[in-house]
This record gives C-alpha cells, structure tokens and sequence, in this order.
C-alpha cells in the first residue's frame, strides 16, 4: 500500500512539473506594513466607493498580472503585456472603511490573501497587484471598474521565484502599500501636456 501511494505522489509530481507550473501565495496579509488605501487627495478618488484614507473591504478585489522574467518598473511591465490569471481574483478582508476597527488589527481590511496560486509557467516571474472597485458584483474585473470610472490602482512589480512540486509557495516579498483612485481620461493628460507645452513656449518669447 505504501509503495502504491509513493507511486501515485511520483506521478503527481511528474505531471505537475510536465505541465510547467509553479505556485505562490497571492496576497500582502503576511506584510501589515503593506495595506491597500483609497486615496485621500480631493479629487482623486470617487467618495461613493468609499472615503478618502479608507481600508479596503469586500467590495474591493485584487487581481493577479503576471509575466515571465524579471521586471522592475512601471512601464517596462506595462510594455510587455502582463497575463491577467483572472482565477486568482480575490475580495479584500473586512468593510471599507476608517478607524481602529479596520485595517491590519481591526476587520483586516485593506489587506488579501489567496494561497497556492498555480500559474502556468514556472521559474522566475514579475507580478502585480490590481485592486479594483467590484461595487458588491457590479463589476467583475479591473477592467471594467477602469472603464467606468470606479476606483482602481496597482501595486509596484514584484518579481519572484515560482515554487514547484511540494515547495512552500512564495510570498509577495518586496510588495508596498499602494492606494486606489480615479484615473483620469485620456483627454485630460492631453490637456494638460498641451498647457506645458504653451506655458514653455511662452517663456520662451519672454
């Protein structure tokens, strides 16, 4: 029976490493210096999703965007075209909200957790947080809460080694605290670029 059972573990493993799969644990709840906030400057977020500084509750999910390699800025990550592996989207702890009863020792709101991811590739690979306003299931993506106008926000990339077989999935190490907000339109960088652009032409005369 013995010899059966290491047989059955020998096959899983054969299978898990032949698909090329490698895990990690998805979330910051192992970091309380890592909570995920809504922003707090005026304009910079929709108060109906939640008050400036708030933790994020339930009705806020986070979102797993993965690509191979090591990566370590912004726009490199976005330039490469991040996977979304939708089936790691997870709600946050708690209710969204201020105060002592939120956060790390209160409700755990503002912080997520979702154990052995299993991505399909292995390896070394750079991820990022998407948090996301999911309005209680209006929404179901962070696409969809972008598009709309909802508070959304990322977390700096984080690279890491995947984990195989029976190795403890590895945490997000190196992940900050970030906040959500309102991401202005298109039009309104576009505005803003355009009003450098005369200021400098102006001194310029001057």
């Amino acid at each position: 029976m013995k010899h059966f059972q290491n047989a059955i573990v020998c096959i899983f493993c054969f299978s898990f490493y032949a698909r090329g799969q490698g895990q990690l644990s998805f979330g910051n709840a192992f970091n309380p210096d890592s909570p995920v906030t809504i922003s707090s400057a005026s304009g910079t977020f929709d108060p109906a999703d939640g008050p400036g500084g708030a933790y994020l509750g339930a009705d806020y999910t986070a979102s797993l965007y993965f690509l191979n390699g090591t990566v370590t800025d912004q726009e490199t990550f976005d330039s490469s075209g991040p996977s979304l592996f939708a089936s790691a989207d997870t709600s946050f702890f708690g209710t969204t909200g201020i105060g002592p009863s939120h956060g790390y020792t209160g409700d755990g709101s503002g912080f997520f957790y979702r154990d052995d991811v299993v991505l399909p590739t292995t390896g070394i690979v750079t991820v990022q947080v998407r948090a996301w306003y999911n309005g209680s299931g209006l929404y179901t993506s962070y696409a969809q809460a972008l598009a709309d106008g909802q508070n959304v926000g990322e977390s700096n990339p984080v690279s890491l080694t995947l984990a195989l077989g029976g190795s403890a999935p590895p945490n997000l190490d190196g992940l900050l605290p970030f906040t959500v907000g309102v991401v202005p339109e298109p039009s309104v960088f576009a505005l803003l670029g355009l009003g450098s652009l005369l200021l400098l032409r102006r001194r310029k005369k001057t």
